[in-house]
C-alpha cells in the first residue's frame, strides 16, 4: 500500500475516534446540564418563595442572589467544567468506542497503536483496513450513547417546560422573586415591588405644633398600618396605629411634637424608610375660634365656637376665623383650596382675623411669618363641608281629599307648612273651570322666623255663582325664608272641589269616608271615567312640580305615560258615546241626549290635552285636562240624576228603567275593562314601592348600626382628650354623613312618587341627621359626640317610624282587599238582578247573556289577581304582624277551598242552560262565598290595626298642631297692614272673576307658581306703629278660622279626659276663642292680638307639660344614664318655652 494510501485510512481511524469523543464530551454535557437546571433552579424557586415572606427586604435579597448565583456557578464547574477540561487520549477513546460497541473486538485501539509499533507494514495496514471495515458496520460510532442522549435531552426539556410554566401560571410575587434574583445588577433596593411612601419625610415645624404623616401602601394592601416615633437614640419606638382617610392613604396626626422625632411606618412586614422631624421655633396656629354669622333668613344669632377648626355652615355663612399664635409673628395669610385667599389682619389683642363666607365646599388653612417675613405652614388643612338648607314642605291637613260641596257652602281649607329655618309665606292657587289661576296670600313671614305654620282659608262657595258639575282644582304654594338665591315655590299635592247639588254633596261626602286623593277604590261605575281623569291631571301636575328631580330621559318617558293614559280614557269615552248612539238611546230618551251632548266637549278637550303633553307642554296640559274632567262630572252627574228620577217613578218607569239599566250597562262594561288594567298598573307600582321601602329600612338599620358605633368612638375620644383635642374619625363620619344623604334623597323620591307626606316628612329628618353628621365631624371634644348622638337618635327615630310603616301594610293590603270584595259584591248583585230578569227568548236574551258571561270573565280575573294578591301580602307581613298575615292567608285558602273561580266560570253555562231559580241559587251561592271571604279580610284589618298608639302622643300632636296654627294667626295680625291689604285683593279677586272669565290668559299666573324655576318677588316690609282696623273680609275669614281652632281645642279637651289627664287650660282658651265669634271685638285690633296672645301662651303651657310626660322617662332614663348631654329636642323645648314666656303680657295667663 502506498504511504498516501496508508495515511489516509489513518486519517479515517482518526476521524471516527474523534466523532466519538464529540458524543462523550456531548452526554457530559447534557448530563451537568441537568444536574445543573435540577438543582439551581430548586435554589432559584425556593428563593424567590421566600422574597415574598421577607418582603424583599435589602439583606434578603442580596443574601440570596449570593445563594442562587454561587450554586449555580458551583454545579456548573463540578458537573461540566471539571469533566471537559480534563484531557483524553485517542486510545481511551478507542477503550470507550469498543466498551459500547463490542463487535470491534479491539481492533480500534489496535489500528492506532500501529504505527507505535513494530508491525510490518502489511499487517499494519491490515489491521487499520480491518478496523474501518468494523466501524462502517457501526455507522461510525454514531449509536454510540445515543439512548442516553435522548433521555437527557428529554429531561432538560421536561424541566425548562415545568419552570416556564410555574412563571407564566405561578403567583405574581413569584415572577417579582425570580427577576430580582436574576437581574443581579439592579440595586436591591431597587427590584422591592412593595413600598411604603411616606410624606412629608425629612421635615422641620414648629415646636410644638401637630404633624400629619400620611402613608401610601405601594404593590400590597393591608389593614392594619402603624408608624413607630421614637424622640431620640437612646429611646425605643413607640408604635401608633394609622387611620384610613377617604383617598385611600392611611394618617396619623402627632400631636404636639416638642422635640426631634424619628419615625418610620411598617405594614404586613413591610417597613419605610427612617425619616426625622426636625423642630424650631417657628409661629403656628395655637388655637382657632370660629364665630358662625348665620343667613338673616335663619334667625339664628351668631355662635362661636372656641377651639375649632373644620367648618360646617349654610350657604352664605358668614364664618369669622380668630387665630392665636404661639408666638408673635407679623403677619401671615389664609389659604383657601391650597391658594392665597386674603391677609391676616393683626388685632389689638395679637390675634389674627379671617373671615370666609361659605359658598362651596373645599379646604382652608393657615401660613404665618417667620421672623425673615418668609411664610410657612402653621396649620393642617382643615375641611370646609357645605350644609343643606331644604326646600319647605306643604300640605293641605283640612280636607286633605277630594270632597264634593254644594254650590252654597262653605269649605275650610286648611295649609301646613314647615321648613329647616321658617316660612317665608303660603298661598292657595285655585282655579274654576279650568280658567285663570288666581292667588290667595295666606301669611307673610316677617320679623322671628317661624319653621312650622298652619293656617287656614273659608271658601265662601254661595258668592261664586256655581252650578251643580263645576270644578275647582286648588293646591297650595310655600317659599321660605331665603334670599341668597332666589326662592322657588314649593308645591302641595292638587286637590279637586266638585260642586253637586245639595242632596249629593251631602250624600257624596257621607260616602267618602276620607279618602284620599288618588287612592283608588270607593269610586262607582258611573264615577271612574272622574277618577281616572282625575288621576291624569295629578300625574301631570306632579311632572310640573317635580321637573327638577328627573333627568331629562326620565321626564320624557312620565310625560309619554300620562300621555297615553290621557289618550286611553278619550278612546273609552268616545267608544261609550258611540255604543249609546248605536243602540239607539239617544233618540229614545232626554236624559241619554243630554249625557251624549257632553261628552264630545270631553273627548274635545282631552285630544287638546294630549297633544299638549305630546310637545311635553305640561302647563297648558292642565287646563284641558280640568275642564274635560269638569265635563266628565257633568255626564256622571246628569246620568245619576236621571237614573235616580227613573228609579223613584211607580213601578219603575217601565221602558225608561229599562234604558237607564242599559246606560248602566254601558259605564260598567265599557270601563271595568280599564278600570282594572289602571289598578293592576297601581298594584305593581305600590309592590315596587314596598320593595324599595324594605331595602331602604335595612340600609337605614345597617346606618343606626355603623353611626352608634362611631358615636361610641366619639365619646372615648372625647374622654381621652377632654382639653378640646381634635376628636378624629371625621372622615368616617362624613362617609356615613354621604350615605344618609343618599338614602334620603331615594326616601324622598319614593315620597314623591307616591304622593306620601308621612315618608316625605321622615325624609326630612333623615336630612337631618345627615347635617348632625357634619356637624360632629366639624367639631371636637363633648360637642361632636352631643352631635353624634343627636344623629343616631334621629336615624332611630327615622327607622322607628318606617317600620310602623312596614308594620301598617297588612292593615292597607286589608283595607284594599276589602274594597275589590265590595266591588265584586255589586257586581255580583247585579248579575243576580240580570238573571231574575233575563228574557225567556229572542235577540235580547242572547245579547244580555253575552254581557253575563263577559262580566263573569272579569269577575274571575279579579278573583284571581286577588287571590295572588293576598298571597303576597301574607307572605310579606308575617315578620311584622304575624296575625294579620295569618288572616290574609285564610281569605286566599277561602278563595280555593270555595272553588270561587271556578264557580264563577261554571255559572257562565248555567245561567243558558238551567232554569232562571236553578241559575238564581247558584248565584247565591257565590254571593255567600263573596260575603264570607269579606268576613276574613274584615278580622286581618281588624289584627292589623291593633297595634295601639299611646293616647298622650296623640294628644301632643294636636296641641302641637293647635299651636302652630295661633302662631300663624298671630303673625297675620300683627302684619296686617301688608298681609291685611294682600288677603282683600285676594278675595276681591276671588269674588270677582270666578265662573266668568274666559279662556283668555289661563297660564298668567301658572308659570310663576310651580315648576320651572319660578320665582316669587321679595315682599315688603311690615307695617309699623298701630294696627289699622279690620275689613269685613279678615273678619269673617278670622271668624271661620277661630270656630275651626275651637272645634279642634274641643275634640282635644275630649281626648284628654278620656285618658284622665286633667286640662283646665282648654277652658280658658274655648272662652277667648268664643269672644272672637261677636263682631264687636274685632273693632280694637290691639283687643284682638291680646287675646289671641294670651290662647297662644295657654296652648304652648299646655303642650310644654303633654310633652313632658310623653317624653319625661326618656329623658329621665338618659339622667340616670350618667352622661352630661342635655337631650337636643329638651333643649330647644326649654328655649322655646322661655321664649314664649317672654314674649307674654304681664297681664295674661
Amino acid at each position: 500500500m502506498r504511504d498516501s494510501d496508508r495515511r489516509m485510512a489513518q486519517g479515517k481511524i482518526l476521524t471516527v475516534v474523534r466523532s466519538v469523543r464529540r458524543r462523550w464530551r456531548t452526554r457530559i454535557f447534557l448530563r451537568g446540564l441537568t444536574w445543573i437546571a435540577a438543582i439551581t433552579g430548586a435554589i432559584l424557586l425556593v428563593s424567590a418563595l421566600s422574597l415574598e415572606q421577607m418582603r424583599f427586604s435589602v439583606p434578603s435579597v442580596i443574601w440570596l442572589r449570593i445563594l442562587t448565583w454561587g450554586t449555580l456557578v458551583a454545579t456548573t464547574y463540578w458537573f461540566i467544567l471539571r469533566h471537559l477540561f480534563r484531557r483524553v487520549s485517542d486510545e481511551q477513546v478507542g477503550l470507550y468506542f469498543e466498551e459500547h460497541e463490542p463487535s470491534l473486538e479491539h481492533s480500534v485501539v489496535t489500528a492506532l497503536e500501529a504505527p507505535k509499533e513494530a508491525f510490518s507494514p502489511a499487517l499494519g495496514d491490515h489491521l487499520v483496513q480491518n478496523a474501518l471495515t468494523r466501524a462502517r458496520k457501526i455507522k461510525g460510532g454514531r449509536r454510540v450513547e445515543q439512548g442516553a442522549l435522548y433521555r437527557l435531552t428529554g429531561i432538560i426539556t421536561g424541566i425548562a417546560v415545568l419552570g416556564l410554566s410555574l412563571v407564566l401560571l405561578g403567583p405574581s410575587h413569584l415572577r417579582l422573586g425570580l427577576a430580582a434574583l436574576l437581574l443581579p445588577t439592579r440595586a436591591a433596593a431597587a427590584v422591592n415591588p412593595y413600598e411604603v411612601n411616606i410624606q412629608p419625610g425629612d421635615t422641620t415645624i414648629a415646636r410644638g405644633s401637630d404633624q400629619l404623616v400620611t402613608a401610601t401602601l405601594g404593590g400590597f394592601e393591608s389593614s392594619d398600618v402603624s408608624i413607630f416615633t421614637r424622640k431620640g437614640p437612646d429611646q425605643t419606638f413607640q408604635r401608633i396605629t394609622m387611620l384610613l382617610a377617604e383617598s385611600g392613604d392611611f394618617e396619623a396626626l402627632l400631636l404636639g411634637v416638642d422635640d426631634p422625632t424619628e419615625y418610620f411606618v411598617e405594614a404586613a412586614g413591610v417597613r419605610s424608610e427612617t425619616f426625622s422631624i426636625d423642630v424650631a421655633d417657628l409661629p403656628y396656629v395655637d388655637q382657632l375660634d370660629l364665630t358662625y354669622y348665620f343667613p338673616r333668613y335663619t334667625g339664628l344669632e351668631p355662635r362661636t365656637r372656641e377651639d375649632g377648626g373644620d367648618i360646617a355652615a349654610l350657604p352664605g355663612t358668614l364664618v369669622e376665623v380668630r387665630i392665636h399664635p404661639t408666638m408673635v409673628t407679623s403677619g401671615g395669610q389664609f389659604l383657601l383650596d391650597g391658594e392665597t385667599a386674603q391677609n391676616l389682619s393683626l388685632e389689638e389683642d395679637g390675634t389674627f382675623l379671617a373671615r370666609l363666607t361659605v359658598n362651596e365646599q373645599g379646604f382652608y388653612s393657615i401660613q404665618l411669618a417667620r421672623e425673615n417675613g418668609d411664610l410657612v405652614p402653621a396649620s393642617p388643612e382643615y375641611r370646609i363641608d357645605l350644609l343643606t338648607d331644604q326646600e319647605p314642605s306643604v300640605h293641605f291637613s283640612k280636607p286633605g281629599r277630594d270632597v264634593a260641596a254644594s254650590p252654597i257652602e262653605e269649605v275650610y281649607l286648611e295649609v301646613s307648612a314647615n321648613d329647616d329655618y321658617g316660612i317665608g309665606d303660603v298661598r292657595i292657587v285655585y282655579s274654576v273651570n279650568g280658567e285663570k289661576e288666581d292667588t290667595v296670600p295666606l301669611f307673610q313671614g316677617s320679623g322671628a322666623p317661624l319653621p312650622e305654620v298652619s293656617t287656614g282659608h273659608t271658601l265662601f262657595l254661595e258668592e261664586w255663582e256655581l252650578e251643580p258639575g263645576d270644578l275647582i282644582a286648588y293646591y297650595a304654594l310655600v317659599r321660605d325664608n331665603r334670599t341668597i338665591s332666589g326662592t322657588r315655590a314649593v308645591a302641595s299635592d292638587m286637590f279637586f272641589l266638585n260642586v253637586r247639588p245639595l242632596e249629593r254633596a251631602y250624600r257624596q261626602g257621607e260616602e267618602s269616608g276620607g279618602q284620599q286623593q288618588g287612592g283608588g277604590g270607593g269610586e262607582t261605575p258611573e264615577t271612574a271615567l272622574s277618577e281616572l281623569q282625575r288621576q291624569i291631571i295629578s300625574a301631570t301636575f306632579n311632572l310640573i312640580r317635580q321637573r327638577d328631580s328627573y333627568d331629562p330621559e326620565e321626564f320624557s318617558e312620565n310625560v309619554v305615560s300620562v300621555s297615553l293614559s290621557q289618550g286611553r280614557l278619550k278612546e273609552q269615552v268616545g267608544t261609550l258615546l258611540e255604543r249609546m248612539q248605536n243602540r239607539g238611546l239617544t233618540r229614545s230618551d232626554p236624559g241619554f241626549r243630554d249625557v251624549s251632548s257632553i261628552l264630545p266637549k270631553a273627548v274635545e278637550a282631552m285630544t287638546n290635552a294630549q297633544e299638549d303633553l305630546d310637545t311635553e307642554e305640561l302647563r297648558e296640559a292642565i287646563p284641558d285636562e280640568q275642564i274635560a274632567l269638569r265635563y266628565v262630572q257633568q255626564a256622571e252627574e246628569t246620568y245619576e240624576r236621571y237614573v235616580t228620577q227613573q228609579q223613584q217613578q211607580p213601578g219603575g218607569g217601565g221602558g225608561s228603567q229599562a234604558a237607564a239599566e242599559d246606560l248602566a250597562d254601558l259605564f260598567e262594561l265599557e270601563l271595568d275593562k280599564l278600570k282594572n288594567q289602571y289598578e293592576t298598573v297601581q298594584r305593581g307600582a305600590q309592590r315596587q314601592a314596598d320593595n324599595e321601602l324594605d331595602e331602604l329600612l335595612e340600609k337605614l338599620k345597617e346606618l343606626s348600626q355603623r353611626q352608634e358605633q362611631q358615636a361610641e368612638r366619639q365619646r372615648r375620644r372625647a374622654q381621652a382628650s377632654p382639653q378640646g383635642a381634635p376628636s378624629g374619625g371625621g372622615t368616617a363620619q362624613r362617609e356615613l354623613a354621604e350615605q344618609t344623604e343618599e338614602a334620603a334623597r331615594e326616601l324622598l323620591r319614593l315620597a314623591r312618587e307616591n304622593n306620601d307626606q308621612q315618608l316625605e316628612e321622615t325624609a326630612r329628618q333623615l336630612q337631618q341627621a345627615a347635617e348632625a353628621m357634619r356637624q360632629s365631624a366639624s367639631q371636637a371634644g363633648s360637642t361632636s359626640t352631643t352631635e353624634a348622638q343627636t344623629a343616631l337618635r334621629r336615624l332611630e327615630e327615622t327607622r322607628r317610624q318606617l317600620e310602623e310603616a312596614r308594620s301598617d301594610r297588612a292593615r292597607r293590603d286589608a283595607q284594599t282587599a276589602i274594597n275589590q270584595v265590595e266591588k265584586l259584591q255589586e257586581q255580583q248583585r247585579d248579575v243576580q238582578r240580570q238573571v231574575r230578569e233575563l228574557p225567556t227568548s229572542g235577540a235580547e236574551r242572547s245579547r244580555v247573556i253575552e254581557q253575563l258571561r263577559e262580566r263573569k270573565d272579569q269577575m274571575t280575573d279579579a278573583v284571581s289577581e286577588l287571590e295572588r294578591e293576598l298571597d303576597r301580602s301574607a307572605a310579606s307581613s308575617s315578620a311584622d304582624n304575624p296575625e294579620a298575615a295569618r288572616a290574609l292567608q285564610d281569605g286566599a285558602n277561602h278563595i280555593r277551598e270555595s272553588k270561587l273561580k271556578e264557580k264563577l266560570q261554571y255559572s257562565r253555562g248555567t245561567i243558558e242552560q238551567w232554569d232562571p231559580q236553578s241559575a238564581v241559587t247558584l248565584e247565591l251561592t257565590i254571593e255567600a262565598d263573596l260575603q264570607a271571604l269579606r268576613d276574613e279580610l274584615e278580622r286581618a284589618a281588624g289584627a292589623a290595626s291593633q297595634r295601639e298608639r299611646n293616647p298622650l302622643e296623640e294628644a301632643l300632636e294636636e296641641a302641637r298642631e293647635l299651636v302652630r296654627g295661633m302662631e300663624a294667626m298671630e303673625r297675620r295680625l300683627s302684619e296686617q297692614g301688608q298681609q291685611g291689604q294682600q288677603g282683600q285683593q285676594g278675595q276681591q279677586g276671588q269674588q270677582g272673576q270666578q265662573g266668568q272669565q274666559g279662556q283668555q290668559g289661563q297660564q298668567g299666573d301658572r308659570s310663576e307658581a310651580i315648576g320651572g324655576g319660578g320665582r316669587y318677588s321679595e315682599a315688603g316690609a311690615p307695617t309699623r306703629g298701630n294696627p289699622r282696623p279690620l275689613n269685613p273680609e279678615e273678619i269673617r275669614q278670622l271668624q271661620r278660622e277661630f270656630g275651626q281652632r275651637g272645634n279642634q281645642v274641643r275634640a282635644l279637651r275630649e281626648q284628654l279626659r278620656e285618658v284622665g289627664r286633667p286640662a283646665q287650660e282648654l277652658r280658658a282658651v274655648l272662652d277667648a276663642m268664643e269672644q272672637f265669634q261677636r263682631e264687636g271685638i274685632y273693632a280694637d285690633p290691639s283687643q284682638v292680638a291680646q287675646l289671641q296672645q294670651e290662647i297662644l301662651d295657654q296652648l304652648k303651657r299646655l303642650e310644654f307639660g303633654l310633652r313632658r310626660e310623653v317624653e319625661g322617662s326618656a329623658e329621665r332614663s338618659t339622667t340616670l344614664g350618667g352622661s352630661d348631654e342635655v337631650p337636643d329636642g329638651y333643649r330647644e323645648l326649654v328655649e322655646e318655652y322661655y321664649r314664649a314666656l317672654a314674649r307674654g303680657r304681664p297681664g295674661g295667663n
